[in-house]
């Protein structure tokens, strides 16, 4: 029966089509009377003709197809769409078709601000410009509203070149009502990711949407004038240098120029800057303290650096940069000014000024006295542990700092040293007490590079990170080794609190367990078994946070994951160790220069010793010195120094650094290490070093490097119970 109706309703299709078909032919006909003029007689041309060719001039006059006039053309349309109304099924697609018309799709102009970095509220004036300068900052898109994710990415990274480093990885932001600085919301990007309809729909007109990266940052030094991303803007000369210059970092730029004119001008008599390079090591210092400086600049070493490499060898650009505990240790004294420290331009001497002025303020308190036993790791490990766990004032963490070894016959600079090297390590590689259930207690866990405070609360009640942070701060005002291989965001976190900046330096590796951060990297995958889903389900569950689905944004719940795992179960050990670090006096130079947080809190690789570092450093045996060398021929000083100088290209970075530790007490190289060759007691007579004043005698009976090679590897194990004599 079905299919008897179908062909019937087809049949009566094909009716309707031969009927309105017939009809357009009909149209396209002439008209009856137009065929009847032609028939009476007349010409194309209206003329009469003659009575014997009037069917020759009707044959010609019906062989060419008539013109379709104005009138047929509108008939066929009102019986289109007369048809269509009464078959709207046959004609409804033609008659669609005819009054279709392509919409233009639409764009609006919307306002984006690229930052460098995730911040919680809107950028000042003044940091506008730095990142306008930058090639960041604020610019006008058209986005067409039909726009998907990837199409506005593409616009977004045409307009900012600098966000094709992002890789894709950055979020959108929006800024509260209001007036001034206003605090950033995260705009939820939709399943994939945003649209130009989203955009369009959030956009207001006066709003602005802040794109910041989510993990990273983005370079802001000064781009030039000619850059990629200043080629749209409009452009005007500068009056001083002719040099066109976007209109809107003119005003900044004519500043600048102003000022390089009137300093280079000779009849000029005061600068505008209030530091001045001191002529013997030609570094800034603030000019109220430049007087008492050059006084003693130059008194901290027996001799110049170049003095100790040599003939020929240059000394290396970064030695100095590399020095700052040996900058800090061998300082010359001088009193600087009430917080002359923040106006020096270069961090390493900011800080050493500002830990100058600790000491001299410590000079006036007690001594602080530590006694060790050489004999027992343990009680060892709890003397260090009794000793930076009591409390003190802020001032007499500066004050000169004795120690002594039990067993041990060493006294001086030298033993205090390898005691402030053994607490710094012991921060790192663990305590040897039992802590909760364990033989080693580790304050510190992870890989390196990425080391996280341990989320142990029996560590944290025992306010073990307070003590941690008081060893950190001791160490760093007598000049010693730092804590290096902290994580970047833990780092962040202690300085600044879990913003959103701190966030985005987190990173897998940080997380220390590795469970967990198995299982949170399946967030980054698109499909999961069924195993892996429940993983990450009961993890959601433990921490309280959103179970994904298809529809959930994974990149944020990946955030909120990791964020808890690297930093959320260990806010209380960071406060803790902020406050150790605050009971030192440190903690005000940490908080108003930034640019020192690196040289407390740097990476493993900053502080690696390198063979080239530690022979630029070397004041090498010479005849003629006042040494016990001076008898020495020339040839055994020169194959000594010769074995000597192999050894230490040869040797790798862990054994460099219990060199130095076995030298001078710790492994922060001085500026001059000394090594003496001395006359040979017997064929076991073993290289020594005299910490205090950084020397290292060997013995001149060695006549083959293996020799020598084998007797310094023996020495530079012992730096764990001895080191050398004082």
């Amino acid at each position: 029966m079905a299919e008897h109706d179908e062909r019937g309703l087809s049949q009566l299709q094909n009716a309707a089509r031969r009927i309105i078909g017939m009809l357009q032919h009909a149209l396209e006909l002439p008209s009856q009377n137009d065929g009847a003029q032609v028939q009476r007689g007349q010409t194309a041309s209206g003329e009469q003709a003659p009575p014997g060719t009037r069917r020759q001039i009707g044959r010609r006059t019906e062989s060419p197809p008539p013109a379709v006039s104005a009138t047929s053309s509108t008939s066929r349309s009102s019986v289109d769409e007369n048809m269509a109304r009464a078959f709207p099924g046959v004609f409804k697609k033609r008659t669609t078709n005819v009054k279709l018309r392509k919409r233009a799709v639409k764009s609006k102009h919307i306002q984006f601000f690229l930052m460098d970095k995730v911040m919680a509220h809107t950028p000042k004036t003044v940091e506008e410009m730095v990142l306008l300068q930058a090639g960041l900052g604020r610019r006008t898109i058209d986005v067409p509203e039909d726009a998907n994710h990837s199409e506005i990415s593409a616009l977004l990274t045409e307009s900012f070149p600098k966000m094709a480093a992002l890789d894709g990885a950055w979020l959108l932001y929006k800024a509260a009502g209001g007036s001034g600085q206003r605090k950033l919301n995260v705009v939820s990007p939709e399943a994939e990711g945003y649209s130009g309809a989203q955009l369009a729909t959030g956009y207001t007109g006066k709003s602005c949407y802040y794109i910041m990266p989510i993990q990273g940052s983005l370079d802001t030094s000064p781009l030039p004038f000619t850059a990629e991303e200043f080629s749209r803007m409009p452009k005007a000369k500068c009056n001083n240098c002719q040099i066109p210059v976007p209109v809107q970092l003119l005003s900044l730029h004519v500043k600048d120029c102003q000022q390089t004119v009137n300093v280079s001008d000779s009849d000029c008599e005061v600068a505008n800057d209030q530091t001045e390079l001191c002529p013997i090591c030609e570094v800034p210092y603030p000019v109220n303290s430049l007087p008492l400086h050059a006084s003693s600049c130059g008194e901290e070493s027996e001799r110049p650096l170049s003095s100790h490499l040599d003939p020929g060898e240059e000394p290396s650009t970064s030695y100095a940069a590399t020095m700052v505990q040996s900058v800090l240790t061998n300082a010359s004294p001088l009193r600087p000014g009430i917080e002359a420290w923040k106006s020096i331009k270069d961090p390493q001497e900011a800080l050493r000024f500002f830990l100058e002025q600790l000491k001299q303020e410590g000079e006036s308190q007690p001594s602080l006295y530590l006694n060790l036993d050489a004999t027992d790791d343990e009680q060892r490990d709890g003397s260090l542990i009794r000793f930076y766990k009591e409390d003190r004032e802020k001032r007499q963490w500066t004050a000169p700092f004795h120690c002594m070894i039990k067993g041990d016959a060493a006294i001086g600079v030298g033993v205090a040293r390898h005691i402030l090297s053994l607490a710094i390590s012991r921060l790192k590689h663990g305590f040897n007490l039992n802590f909760g259930n364990a033989a080693e207690t580790l304050l510190f866990e992870g890989e390196p590079e990425h080391l996280v405070p341990a989320a142990s609360p029996v560590l944290l009640e025992s306010d073990l990170f307070r003590m941690a942070g008081r060893i950190l701060g001791h160490s760093v005002i007598n000049g010693g080794p730092t804590l290096n291989g902290l994580s970047r965001a833990v780092v962040s976190a202690l300085m600044n609190g879990q913003n959103e900046m701190t966030k985005s330096k987190l990173c897998l590796n940080d997380c220390p367990d590795m469970e967990q951060r198995e299982t949170i990297s399946l967030l980054l995958k698109e499909e999961w078994t069924e195993e892996e889903s429940s993983r990450i389900t009961r993890l959601c569950l433990d921490w309280y946070c959103t179970v994904p689905t298809k529809h959930t944004n994974k990149l944020l719940i990946f955030q909120q994951l990791l964020s808890h795992a690297v930093l959320g179960r260990v806010t209380a050990q960071i406060k803790q160790l902020r406050k150790g670090i605050k009971d030192t006096g440190i903690w005000p130079i940490i908080e108003h220069r930034p640019d020192v947080v690196p040289l407390l809190f740097p990476t493993d690789k900053d502080v690696q010793l390198t063979p080239q570092l530690i022979l630029q450093a070397i004041m090498w045996p010479q005849p003629g010195s006042d040494s016990e060398d001076d008898d020495m021929p020339q040839e055994t000083l020169t194959l000594l120094s010769e074995f000597f100088r192999r050894f230490v290209q040869r040797a790798s970075p862990k054994s460099l650094k219990m060199l130095m530790r076995f030298w001078t007490g710790w492994e922060v190289p001085p500026r001059c290490l000394k090594l003496e060759v001395v006359q040979s007691r017997g064929p076991r007579h073993l290289p020594t070093s005299a910490t205090c004043s950084e020397r290292l005698r060997i013995p001149n009976h060695y006549r083959r490097f293996e020799e020598l090679e084998d007797d310094l590897a023996v020495c530079i194990q012992s730096v764990e119970t001895g080191f050398g004599l004082v």
